[in-house]
């Protein structure tokens, strides 16, 4: 008898033991449980399309909440993303990140390119829309100078005829 005492209480430490360990230290599982509870289930057999996505969108896929900032306020600032490698003009976003974001997301359907004002546009807005560093020095030095871009014309001369196409249809000059 007094061995089946000492046989239980045995046991009950074991599971005491057992259950207070995973309260001060989950596993994954219980973590991931946690999350699901918080900001809902997702397939993970589909891609999140970004430019449909609200911020906690991008939670749900997986990315984290830093990562997920910069992308939601690239979005914000371009209206859509035309294609994942173009994440990478994001500061913090490499190759790298958008092979990875890659498996998660993908550039569908949904919002419109914003048009850009360039006489006003800070460098990483004019970075965002795919203005190289020299190109981003030209408008600077250009503005400076003359205060304003007044035409398609003077961007023309900045960029060049070929570069200059690849934004005619977004620019805005006032």
């Amino acid at each position: 008898m007094n061995q089946n005492i000492k046989l239980i209480i045995i046991i009950i430490v074991i599971l005491t033991t057992g259950f207070v360990y995973n309260k001060i230290r989950p596993e994954k599982k219980s973590i991931k449980l946690k999350k699901e509870m918080i900001f809902g289930t997702i397939d993970k057999n589909k891609k999140l399309n970004i430019n449909d996505a609200q911020l906690e969108d991008y939670l749900k896929a997986g990315i984290s909440l830093g990562i997920a900032k910069k992308i939601f306020e690239y979005k914000k600032i371009l209206g859509r993303v035309d294609s994942l490698e173009d994440l990478s003009r994001i500061d913090g976003i490499g190759e790298k990140s958008v092979e990875k974001l890659s498996k998660n997301i993908e550039a569908g359907d949904g919002g419109t390119l914003n048009k850009l004002k360039i006489n006003s546009a800070p460098p990483e807005t004019l970075k965002y829309y795919g203005f190289t560093k020299k190109e981003i020095k030209k408008i600077e030095i250009y503005i400076g100078k003359n205060g304003v871009i007044y035409s398609n014309i003077e961007m023309m001369e900045i960029l060049g005829e070929e570069r200059y196409r690849a934004y005619e249809n977004i620019l805005e000059y006032n």
